[in-house]
């Protein structure tokens, strides 16, 4: 059981990636001005539009260049204020009509007005179930039945069914609202994918598949205008090349930094890191429509053989925490204060796989290194731990979450994350376990239960009853697990000091004017960034 004090340190290292300077590949190239800002980053999507794209790099860029109705700030404690509507008022349990801002442009010139957000919600891009964007849309939307124009300033959206959370639907991924113009002459949707447009200070200006992503300042914007005129959003795989462009003067941000790393970046002079937590839970969940993880007991042990407080110390040197259970604190009155983080029993591990009449049968768990931070060093962890109670793991490392998803004998176990868009559980514990989500709808899980409490949990409007949902919600996925939690996913930039910008406790990069600006021209010589 050695294993269990090395540092996270030395498992990098094992993996090729202890020494950040080792081969590194990037030269000093040029430096962040008001003109241009370089982030390198582990992975970009392949497309802006939300409602194709529901990941933690997609919503990283796409708030930059889509804007919603309600938009959040983030530096208030994720509270609700003016976006592209300047007000809302709910007219019935069902219906919320909101005033839209005048003066809008959209990206292409065209002007903005209620028309673009009935299109967005619309039955060509969303609402129909054969729309290209319905089944990402469905995940937070699906309760929308429609959107009307009240004139051309104003808009009311009506739900299904009763819907107290429907404010912070608007206000989050993927209810951006896009420009019915510009949509309507792209070729198809693929194409509009990777042009879309939107009224944000930023446009689309490119996109270069596992290369980069380029945005430029767009001069029309209503607000105020974004501090830099380009961004380009540098795709590095390797961590190592990461930190060695941020300190050489390729590159003015970098995200996805390493615990054990972090030092190296901070003991530069003209250097500093920012980040920690986020509003979003590292899990990982099993294939329990999986022959060899169909028995719900060895799922149940797979849980508790994990030491996770180990994992937060050694991989992330304290600076994360273990959640108590699928919940955030900042869901306020809905949070289960009183609920325990997962417990590690080893012994009873072991003997939960005698009754399940476990043998040792190979067990496969896919990955793509890193996507996550540490999220290499983490499997190496986990790995261990299996075998110590008798599990026989494999990590296959995959290209690409394509590969991760493939419909084969080997999807057993898997890498995830889930995200709270809003602070209540019902945009968490129950959106990535729902019907609307894919676990269910590819067979990894089923709860007939947990779908019930699930309806009450995102359309009563009795805290009580919320509450005492969301706590058996809870018991369910400790007693029929389809995952485990495993710690509250952190995200650490590095950059150069010069660069003022604020990292939010959410996957989003905000490079929009009140949260980047520059103290000073940023390294007309790359070399003197260079302690």
């Amino acid at each position: 059981m050695a294993f269990l004090a090395l540092s996270t340190k030395l498992f990098l290292s094992a993996l090729g990636m202890g020494s950040f300077l080792a081969g590194n590949p990037c030269k000093p190239a040029h430096a962040a001005t008001s003109d241009r800002l370089i982030a390198a980053v582990q992975q970009n999507p392949p497309t802006l539009e939300p409602m194709r794209e529901f990941s933690n790099v997609a919503m990283r860029i796409v708030p930059n260049v889509l804007e919603t109705l309600i938009d959040i700030d983030y530096k208030q404690g994720f509270a609700l204020v003016p976006g592209l509507a300047t007000s809302w008022q709910r007219v019935d349990e069902r219906t919320l009509e909101l005033k839209l801002r005048r003066g809008v442009k959209c990206q292409d010139g065209s002007d903005f007005t209620a028309e673009d957000v009935v299109f967005t919600f619309g039955p060509e891009r969303f609402l129909e179930d054969k729309a290209p964007g319905h089944a990402v849309g469905a995940i937070l939307l699906g309760n929308i039945a429609s959107v009307e124009a009240v004139g051309p300033y104003a808009v009311k959206v009506i739900s299904k069914v009763p819907d107290p959370l429907l404010e912070e639907r608007l206000a989050n991924y993927p209810a951006q609202v896009i420009c019915k113009r510009a949509y309507q002459a792209a070729a198809n949707w693929d194409a509009w994918s990777r042009a879309v447009i939107g009224t944000g200070p930023y446009r689309l200006a490119e996109i270069k598949p596992g290369e980069s992503i380029t945005l430029e300042r767009f001069d029309r914007y209503w607000g105020e205008k974004a501090p830099v005129a380009k961004v380009v959003f540098k795709e590095v795989a390797d961590t190592s090349a990461r930190i060695a462009g941020l300190l050489t003067g390729e590159v003015d941000i970098i995200t996805e930094v390493p615990p054990d790393q972090l030092k190296e970046i901070e003991d530069r002079e003209r250097f500093a890191t920012v980040g920690g937590p986020i509003r979003t839970i590292r899990m990982i969940v099993y294939n329990g429509g999986a022959k060899n993880l169909a028995d719900r007991r060895l799922r149940q042990a797979l849980n508790l053989a994990i030491d996770r407080q180990l994992i937060v110390d050694t991989v992330f040197h304290g600076r994360t925490r273990v959640p108590h259970g699928l919940q955030q604190d900042f869901f306020g009155k809905m949070y289960i204060a009183n609920w325990p983080q997962p417990a590690y029993d080893p012994n009873k591990a072991r003997e939960l796989l005698k009754q399940a009449g476990y043998k040792g049968e190979l067990i496969h768990y896919r990955m793509v290194p890193d996507y996550y931070t540490a999220g290499v060093a983490t499997g190496r962890i986990l790995q261990q731990m299996w075998k110590a109670v008798g599990l026989n793991v494999q990590i296959d490392f995959v290209e690409n979450w394509s590969q991760v998803y493939k419909k084969d004998d080997a999807r057993n176990i898997q890498d995830t994350s889930a995200t709270a868009f809003f602070p209540d559980p019902a945009s968490q514990l129950w959106r990535i376990f729902s019907p609307n989500d894919r676990y269910q709808q590819e067979g990894y899980w089923a709860n007939a239960e947990f779908d019930r409490l699930g309806q009450i949990l995102e359309q009563s409007s009795d805290l009580q009853a919320r509450r005492s949902a969301a706590r058996d919600m809870l018991r369910i996925l400790d007693q029929d697990p389809p995952g485990t939690v495993l710690y509250e996913l952190p995200v650490f930039y590095g950059k150069r000091k010069a660069l003022v910008w604020t990292a939010y406790p959410c996957e989003f990069m905000d490079l929009r004017a009140g949260n980047l600006s520059l103290t000073g021209a940023l390294g007309s010589n790359p070399a003197q960034n260079i302690p």
